[in-house]
Order: C-alpha cells, then structure tokens, then sequence
C-alpha cells in the first residue's frame, strides 16, 4: 500500500534562460528501500513558476508547493502541475530518473579519484559543529581564502577516518548542484586531474576526494585545507611566475580570471595555485607568454 511521508526543501532554483524550476528536498531514509544512511534527496521539477504565486521564486522555503507529504519509495523526480487557479504546484507523476540534462541536471565532472563523499553527510556534519561551536568563524566560507570566488565552499569538518593518510580536522568543500554552476566545477576537477596525470599534483591543495548528490551524481571535491595560507601579493611575483610556468608545462593556461586571491602562499613560504573554473587546455606560447606578463599587475591589485 503507497503511502506518504514528510520533506524539507534543502534548496530551489530557477533557470534564468527557460524558466525551469527544480526543488531540492530531504526525505527521511526509512521512506526508501536503498541502503544507505540519513536524509536521501529528491527533485521536483516544473517547466515554469505558477503564473500566479505571490511568493518570489527560486522558492528556498517551498512557499509555492501545495502539499506537505510526498509518496514514499525509491523515486528521485516528481514532475509538478499547478493548482486549478494557477497559484501553487501540486504533485502529478513521480520516476526514477537518469538525473541528466534532459530535467536540467548535470555531473559536475567525470569520476577519476576513488574517493567519494555524499553532500548531505558533508553539510549535516557541518552544521552540527556549527550548532556545537556557535562562535568558531573558522566554519564560514568567508573566513577561509580558498573558499572564496565559489557560490558553494565551506571549511567542513574531515569525513576522514583519523588514521587515514589524508586526515585532517578540516577539509576545504567546494560544490554546486545547481545547472548552470556545474560547468566551472567539472572544469576545476578536470584540471586536478591533469596536474596529477601530469606530474605536478603538489602545484595546487590536495584533491581529496568527490562530492555526490545522494551518492549519485558528482556535484563538487573536498580539497586539502592549507592551514595559515594567505592572498599573494607584489612581494611574492618570483615564486608566482614559477608556479605559473609549472602550470603552462602542464598544459594549462589559468585563464582571464587570474587574480591575486589566484595564489596561495603557505606558512612554508611555497606558492599554490587554485580555482581553476576558467583554465583550460592550450599549447599556445603567445597564451603563456601573455599570462606571464600580465602577472605584476595582476599581484599589484588591491
């Protein structure tokens, strides 16, 4: 016999090209049949907004949905209608859906680390140190330098066992379920993986790790979090221009958004390099050459 159980929205979003809306939301594992532990997440998707909803879309609190309970079992999309005057959705089918870009959701990169770590267990743990340590800045992106120039980051607590080879009390998250932000984060794995293809993996943090949505699709990493690091500055152009002709014999041109925050300069004095959304794949010298000149501006910007 069907039966229904309750959800909280986690997040909404709303395509600003085709108007597609997509719900993110929590159901309580004992409503599916799958293994594995705690909240397991759920989309809801529409074509548009209701025409005639009050409330602002994306719909973060779920304000525009009619209904409070969704059917249990081991579905991941519902397709959503709107009521008989046009104000709110209500719920018409649920599937088990491939989550691909057909309903606007994509990978956020390609599978080459072994290690994986579910979305939901990363930010659960995260808020409960949060509510633990109400006074712990450390835990806001904007605290933390290699957070910043990313719509989701966080200094999340390690999910690392204490004898793992890559355990440490924190770890740097970095992720995007939403479309339209995945592309800078496939790009950014992508990257990780030449450096270490490539021979220079210690040119940037360490990868640790995939970030996946309900421990399917790939949403974001886990990096190493560089204790102490700071923003380069004009000071530090030899050991920048070196770290970027080590990224230049990977292959890889930073890109236009090379910016000071770019650089990462550890207690130990060595440069790293990070946020790699806009590098890319080239040979071309006169792309190197042009990125290696422009670096003294670039450091001397406030």
């Amino acid at each position: 016999m069907a039966y229904s159980v309750p959800f909280t929205v986690d997040s909404a979003h709303q395509d600003s090209a085709t108007g597609l809306v997509l719900y993110r939301i929590r159901v309580p594992v004992s409503a599916t049949t799958n293994a594995h532990e705690g909240p397991t997440i759920r989309y809801l998707t529409a074509s548009s907004p209701p025409k005639g909803a009050s409330n602002s879309i994306p719909d973060d609190r779920g304000r525009n949905l009619s209904f409070e309970t969704v059917p249990a079992g081991d579905w991941n999309l519902s397709h959503l209608a709107t009521t008989s005057d046009g104000t709110k959705f209500v719920l018409a089918s649920t599937e088990t859906s491939s989550l691909d870009k057909s309903v606007g959701l994509l990978d956020a990169g390609t599978t080459w680390h072994d290690t994986q770590f579910d979305l939901v267990h990363l930010l659960d743990a995260f808020y409960a140190q949060r509510k633990l340590h109400p006074d712990n800045n450390d835990t806001c992106a904007a605290a933390n330098i290699q957070c910043s120039g990313h719509v989701n980051a966080a200094v999340l607590p390690s999910p690392f066992n204490p004898n793992h080879p890559s355990a440490q009390d924190k770890v740097i998250g970095i992720w995007a379920w939403q479309p339209g932000l995945t592309y800078g984060i496939a790009n950014e794995t992508h990257i990780y993986y030449l450096l270490r293809a490539r021979g220079d993996p210690g040119l940037a943090a360490r990868f640790l790790g995939h970030i996946t949505d309900d421990a399917t699709r790939v949403v974001g990493f886990l990096l190493e979090h560089v204790v102490g690091a700071r923003h380069a500055g004009p000071g530090d152009l030899d050991k920048c221009r070196e770290a970027l002709r080590r990224l230049h014999a990977a292959g890889v041109a930073y890109g236009p958004s090379l910016r000071r925050e770019s650089f990462l300069v550890t207690i130990e004095g060595s440069v790293l390099l990070q946020g790699f959304g806009g590098a890319f794949e080239t040979d071309e010298e006169e792309v190197f050459v042009a990125e290696l000149g422009g670096l003294e501006e670039v450091l001397a910007q406030v």
